[in-house]
């Protein structure tokens, strides 16, 4: 039991900080536009601008693309189906606050309830 007690401690405190993450970083963000070059170098941590590229293809690409994946799914089914998939059955775990109570659990851990200003 000691060591599901120590990860909910530390899984309840890595979420709360992904919490706070997240609400800085459009904040964070629109600093590091200030900076020059888009870089930054505080506390030891490096920060820099990157760009998301999301590519789009013409009507006539996508249309073949999807005959592809179609040709695939075809090809994995009837593997299924003639038994010639083999499964690798590995044991392991999930973890998640329920939404419900997770404001709750999340305000916990001192660094969320201060941030947040939870109940003080």
């Amino acid at each position: 039991m000691k060591a599901l007690k120590l990860y909910a401690k530390y899984y309840k405190t890595m979420k709360a900080m992904d919490e706070i993450l997240k609400d800085l970083h459009p904040l964070a963000l629109r600093e590091l536009k200030k900076y020059p070059e888009g870089k930054a170098d505080y506390d030891g941590v490096e920060f820099h601008l990157t760009k998301k590229v999301e590519k789009k293809y013409d009507e006539f690409v996508e249309a073949e693309l999807k005959e592809m994946r179609d040709k695939i799914n075809e090809l994995k089914k009837e593997a299924e189906e003639k038994g010639r998939v083999i499964l690798n059955e590995k044991e392991t775990f999930d973890a998640q606050i329920p939404r419900s109570s997770k404001e709750q659990v999340l305000s916990s851990v001192r660094d969320y309830k201060k941030y947040f200003a939870i109940g003080g």
